[in-house]
């Protein structure tokens, strides 16, 4: 097991200098540093050099993350939208190889918060299937996850569940095509979070930690026990990511709807201090 946080956890956006914040998830501890990729696109070489080499001097694993914007939604009723959506994640995948990373998540099956008028659910969704179908062949040639997140109802429609995540898998039928539960988001959807967790089973391939109001793991309405129950039942090993979204302001305020600083006004030291109590709760937990 590895345990990671995302950048946005100390960052106002979600882009931004990865460098620093590699030796900041060192310092507090984690094993992984979650990134957000569009802004890797535009990257010279020796950018993409420098952060691989600072990862490496560090021993910080990078993962990866998107929300996919309207413009490439891959389950667009246009296919020239779909088209372009293909092209575009194939052009992220190049980079997470080039970087030597091994797990794509997020939104990355259709577009994160884009709710036009009627949908029809089943057509996006045949349409997302046969995209990354396309993408997955070029996900199983570098050996990476393509790990679709389920997120709850406000952010997108099309697979706000375990089991809706599970019967897509089957649909696409790619071994690197797995699933990404988060708490936050089950704690709206599911029923059961140990249920659902069951439900992926060996398809679950990265998991998103957080309180139910995006803290770091600490007491709370989560259910810790059902996780941690339902984690040792599928016998997962991969990274447990910390994700909590708590600063005003800038981008990744915006997207998640902060409101409210949920920091407690706390000062970097206070922040890392709460990252690493957050990281000692995960690992006790699965004790």
């Amino acid at each position: 097991m590895k345990y990671g946080i995302v950048y946005a956890y100390w960052s106002n956006d979600w882009e931004g200098d990865y460098i620093p914040a590699i030796k900041r998830a060192a310092a507090c501890g984690f094993d992984v540093l979650e990134i957000f990729t569009p802004m890797l696109l535009t990257l010279p070489k020796s950018k993409l050099d420098e952060i691989k080499a600072t990862a490496k001097e560090y021993n910080i694993e990078l993962t990866y993350l998107i929300g996919l914007p309207k413009e490439y939604d891959l389950s667009s009723e246009e296919e020239g939208v779909r088209n372009a959506g293909i092209v575009y994640v194939k052009k992220i995948l190049d980079v997470i190889y080039y970087l030597g990373g091994n797990c794509f998540s997020g939104i990355n099956f259709c577009a994160w918060s884009n709710f036009d008028g009627k949908i029809n659910k089943q057509r996006r969704l045949e349409n997302s299937v046969k995209s990354i179908k396309n993408l997955s062949t070029v996900a199983e040639e570098y050996g990476i996850s393509y790990n679709l997140e389920i997120t709850n109802r406000f952010e997108q429609f099309l697979l706000n569940t375990s089991a809706e995540a599970v019967e897509f898998t089957k649909m696409v039928g790619s071994p690197n095509v797995n699933i990404l539960l988060d708490v936050f988001h089950m704690n709206i959807e599911e029923d059961s979070m140990y249920e659902a967790i069951c439900t992926a089973g060996d398809k679950l391939g990265h998991f998103h930690v957080g309180t139910n109001n995006r803290r770091p793991p600490r007491d709370c309405m989560v259910n810790w026990g059902q996780i941690a129950k339902g984690l040792k039942e599928v016998g997962y090993d991969k990274v447990i990511t910390l994700e909590p979204l708590v600063k005003v302001g800038g981008t990744v305020a915006l997207d998640s709807k902060v409101w409210r600083d949920m920091t407690n006004h706390a000062d970097e030291a206070q922040m890392d201090a709460d990252a690493k109590a957050g990281l000692a709760y995960m690992k006790n937990l699965m004790k």
